[in-house]
Protein backbone atom coordinates (compact mmCIF):
# COMPACT_ATOMS: atom_id res chain seq x y z
CA UNK A 1 0.00 0.00 0.00
CA UNK A 2 1.35 2.96 -0.72
CA UNK A 3 1.84 5.61 2.22
CA UNK A 4 -1.71 7.23 1.13
CA UNK A 5 -3.70 4.47 1.68
CA UNK A 6 -1.46 3.39 5.22
CA UNK A 7 -3.07 7.05 6.57
CA UNK A 8 -7.08 5.42 6.26
CA UNK A 9 -5.93 2.63 8.56
CA UNK A 10 -7.50 2.41 11.86
CA UNK A 11 -6.79 0.39 15.15
CA UNK A 12 -7.78 -3.11 14.50
CA UNK A 13 -7.65 -3.29 10.61
CA UNK A 14 -6.19 -6.81 9.23
CA UNK A 15 -3.21 -6.56 7.62
CA UNK A 16 -1.46 -8.80 5.25
CA UNK A 17 2.28 -8.98 4.15
CA UNK A 18 2.51 -9.55 0.04
CA UNK A 19 -1.42 -10.14 0.28
CA UNK A 20 -0.62 -13.86 1.99
CA UNK A 21 -4.10 -15.14 3.98
CA UNK A 22 -1.34 -17.27 5.72
CA UNK A 23 0.74 -13.93 7.43
CA UNK A 24 -1.97 -11.46 8.63
CA UNK A 25 -1.38 -8.89 11.53
CA UNK A 26 -3.42 -6.37 13.08
CA UNK A 27 -3.08 -2.47 13.39
CA UNK A 28 -2.18 -1.40 17.22
CA UNK A 29 -1.98 2.08 17.14
CA UNK A 30 -1.07 4.82 14.56
CA UNK A 31 0.82 8.12 14.39
CA UNK A 32 1.28 10.47 12.38
CA UNK A 33 4.48 8.65 10.38
CA UNK A 34 4.24 5.10 11.45
CA UNK A 35 1.74 1.86 12.25
CA UNK A 36 2.03 -0.55 14.76
CA UNK A 37 1.38 -4.36 13.54
CA UNK A 38 0.65 -7.33 15.59
CA UNK A 39 1.48 -10.06 13.83
CA UNK A 40 0.22 -13.31 14.20
CA UNK A 41 3.03 -15.00 14.53
CA UNK A 42 3.50 -13.19 17.38
CA UNK A 43 6.37 -10.40 16.42
CA UNK A 44 5.35 -6.46 16.70
CA UNK A 45 6.53 -3.94 13.55
CA UNK A 46 6.93 -0.50 13.93
CA UNK A 47 6.34 0.07 10.34
CA UNK A 48 7.05 3.79 8.46
CA UNK A 49 4.66 4.54 6.23
CA UNK A 50 6.76 5.55 3.68
CA UNK A 51 7.74 1.43 3.87
CA UNK A 52 4.53 -0.28 3.50
CA UNK A 53 4.88 -1.10 -0.14
CA UNK A 54 4.84 -5.18 1.11
CA UNK A 55 1.45 -4.81 2.94
CA UNK A 56 -1.92 -5.09 1.64
CA UNK A 57 -5.48 -4.40 3.06
CA UNK A 58 -6.71 -7.95 1.59
CA UNK A 59 -5.04 -11.27 1.29
CA UNK A 60 -4.92 -12.25 -2.51
CA UNK A 61 -6.58 -15.22 -3.60
CA UNK A 62 -3.92 -17.66 -5.27
CA UNK A 63 -5.31 -18.84 -8.53
CA UNK A 64 -5.47 -22.13 -9.94
CA UNK A 65 -3.77 -22.39 -13.71
CA UNK A 66 -5.29 -25.47 -15.56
Amino acid sequence: MTPNESKTLKKDSRVYWQGNPADGGTVTETSWDAVTIAWDNGHVAKVLRGDMREIQLTPITPHTVL
